[in-house]
């Protein structure tokens, strides 16, 4: 017989890190809120392992067990083995496998008979690919243990970059960089550029998400031009010089990357498609730098710059038309926003250009179109306001919209009570925000997790009824999908809050009838024995099972070891669901003291409208008072303007053709 089981640590190895803290990426510091604003949502502090511990204890474990039951792999290991075993794996892993592939991995470095062949160039692959896999998977502890294992040769050596490589990448994605640092510290000063170049801008990052500003320059001024990350040093160098007001430094290392002149010949090839992202940011640092100096036939050069297929274009062409309305270029501004508008798509200046195309307007004494947009701009945003304020203080209407948005349905259909192009309009605002989107992706991977720890549970408790009834036939799995306990409970869950979002409907829709209010009840008590139903599913999971070194001992040591993690992540997972309600609040709030400002801004152009009218008139009344006739009545197309009350005007309806007037062709 052979047992299909792993233990538990490979089974839920790709549980990915929960990452309290902001994401590494190239941006800029936030500035901070502005007064009225909300305070932003704090994340709570976690404490680490720092260990490199690769819990290979646990698989050789196995193997021992396995070898007491004459189930342990008799075929000796060889060179040529490992080269057909490894395309295997490999395919498994870029197939998004990734699971299966660790499984296979870790069966066989952590096999006894691998030792001869681990400093072997197969041997060191094998080593790279789990750790790099066990990395991407957020499982960053035992992958650091295998990847550090490859820093203890050559630096030349090709699976040695590679572990550098793969261990800064994992630094970048990671809350805690200086942990990675010091497994990278045995990278010697004199290793390829490229390789002390990566290291140095982890090092520059984590300085700067310790607010540690002079570091993170220095770390930065030492990434070589082979690094693949030399444009990302650069604007981060410019991004913090222009946080220190140090303006001309800010535009001139902006330059070394925007401009291709200053740009090292190298830096492209070794930078990657990355490189040109990076150049766009550059390029629109130069416009701020440039417009913060009033400089702005610079600014409008530099946004110019910025391609039209990066994913950049919107913001370049939203803040060319800013800039030109301040230099008081009015074509220039209304071509710009007329180009951002035949982009045709949905951009985070949708609000802004709006006020802005209607202020163009008023400055060009276009007052009519003026007060037409920004008419329409306060019908169109108006209730969207008003319901991001409702919702904010409704913490039922508040979890439908959010769980109507991670779930991927229409919002409109959460019965949030608001009209439904609002409730889109609601849900597509916080996908496309910052923080809500880190609190989603945070949670929906927990889930994803918990189902496979659910899974993982279920093929244990399967293995320990093989091994206890060896010689009886029976199905694989006796399990159907999704037929566990706890999956019964959670579909429960889920038509309880179905049934109070129709309950709901129906209140707000003043229906009336005894029968709902019995419906109520009854879902009040259904609502406490689901409650009471997960809480007795938890004690019955945390039941003991007997433990041993044999092979059943180590299953039920792993099954023990399940629940204690399934319990853990299930209360992990209530503080990110809070989380995310909290984040989502937030940005709910943010829009409201948004479109606050922009109203107010519509109102007062409207009244600007209004007094532009009325000074046009008066400008008129004066001309016609002096003889002369006002632009406005100047108009040589415009005939019914000359008629008097006993006459008539036909319009020519006829063709002109293009051989009626015969004679002048030779003429020029």
């Amino acid at each position: 017989m052979k047992v299909a089981t792993w233990p538990l640590w490979v089974l839920v190895l790709t549980l990915p890190r929960i990452s309290w803290a902001q994401d590494s990426s190239i941006a800029p510091a936030e500035e901070p809120p502005a007064a009225g604003a909300p305070a932003p949502v704090t994340e709570p502090q976690r404490s680490y392992d720092d260990s490199a511990d690769t819990r290979g204890e646990a698989m050789r474990a196995y193997q021992k067990a396995l070898e007491a039951k004459k189930l342990a792999a008799t075929t000796p290991l060889s060179i040529a083995r490992l080269r057909e075993e490894l395309p295997a794996i490999e395919e498994k892993l870029s197939s998004g496998r990734r699971d299966e592939a660790i499984g296979d991995l870790v069966y066989l470095i952590e096999s006894p008979r691998f030792e001869p062949f681990a400093t072997s160039a197969e041997g060191r692959a094998a080593l790279f690919s789990l750790g790099d896999a066990l990395a991407s998977a957020g499982a960053l502890q035992p992958a650091r243990g295998y990847l550090t294992r490859l820093l203890k040769g050559d630096p030349g050596d090709t699976y040695y970059r590679r572990a550098v490589r793969s261990l800064v990448d994992a630094g970048l994605t990671s809350d805690r960089p200086e942990v990675i640092l010091k497994d990278l510290e045995v990278v010697p000063p004199g290793a390829p550029e490229e390789l002390t170049g990566d290291v140095m801008y982890l090092r520059g990052r984590a300085a700067e998400l310790g607010k540690k500003s002079d570091a993170a320059l220095a770390a930065y001024a030492k990434v070589g031009e082979k690094s693949r990350f030399w444009a990302q040093a650069t604007y981060l160098s410019g991004v913090i010089a222009v946080e220190q007001r140090d303006l001309p430094r800010g535009e001139r290392l902006f330059c070394k990357v925007a401009d291709k002149t200053q740009t090292p010949k190298r830096a492209a090839l070794f930078g990657g498609s990355e490189f040109f992202r990076v150049r766009d940011l550059a390029r629109l640092g130069l416009g701020r730098v440039a417009h913060e100096q009033y400089r702005f036939d610079d600014a409008r050069y530099y946004y110019y710059l910025v391609p039209n297929d990066s994913e950049n274009i919107t913001e370049s062409l939203y803040e060319t038309a800013t800039t030109r309305y301040e230099a008081k270029d009015y074509d220039g501004a209304r071509q710009a926003l007329d180009d951002l508008k035949r982009l045709k798509v949905n951009h985070v200046y949708e609000d802004e250009a709006y006020i802005l195309d209607s202020y163009v307007d008023l400055a060009t004494c276009h007052f009519p179109q003026a007060d037409k947009k920004l008419d329409a701009f306060i019908k169109r945003y108006e209730p969207v306001r008003d319901a991001a304020r409702r919702i904010a203080k409704d913490a039922a209407a508040m979890r439908s919209l959010v769980d109507a948005v991670r779930e991927g349905a229409d919002p409109a259909s959460a019965g949030i009570g608001v009209p439904e192009e609002t409730a889109r309009g609601l849900g597509s605002l916080l996908r496309v925000d910052a923080g809500y989107g880190r609190a989603a992706r945070r949670l929906s991977l927990l889930d994803h997790q918990l189902s496979g720890l659910r899974r993982s549970m279920t093929e244990l408790d399967e293995a320990s009824r093989k091994l206890l009834a060896q010689k009886e036939t029976r199905a694989q799995s006796d399990a159907g999908l999704s037929a566990s306990p706890s999956d019964k409970v959670a579909r429960i869950e889920s038509q309880v809050r179905e049934l109070k979002r129709l309950l709901r409907e129906a209140d707000r829709a003043g229906k009336k009838d005894p029968n709902l209010e019995l419906l109520a009840k009854e879902l009040a008590a259904l609502e406490v024995q689901a409650k009471a139903a997960r809480a007795s599913l938890a004690e019955a999971s945390a039941t003991p099972a007997a433990k041993g070194e044999d092979l059943p001992g180590l299953i039920a040591a792993d099954r023990q070891l399940a629940t204690a993690l399934y319990q853990q992540s299930a209360a992990l997972r209530l503080e990110a669901e809070k989380q995310q309600l909290d984040l989502a609040q937030d940005a709910l709030e943010r829009l409201d003291l948004r479109l606050s400002r922009l109203l107010r801004r519509a109102r007062l152009g409207r009244i600007e409208t209004v007094l532009g009218k009325k000074r046009s008139l008066e400008v008129e009344i004066q001309a016609l008072s002096q003889g002369l006739l006002p632009q406005t009545i100047v108009d040589s197309l415009d005939a019914q303007r000359f008629l008097q009350d006993s006459e008539e005007f036909w319009p020519f309806e006829g063709e002109d053709w293009e051989d009626e007037y015969v004679g002048g062709e030779g003429l020029r």
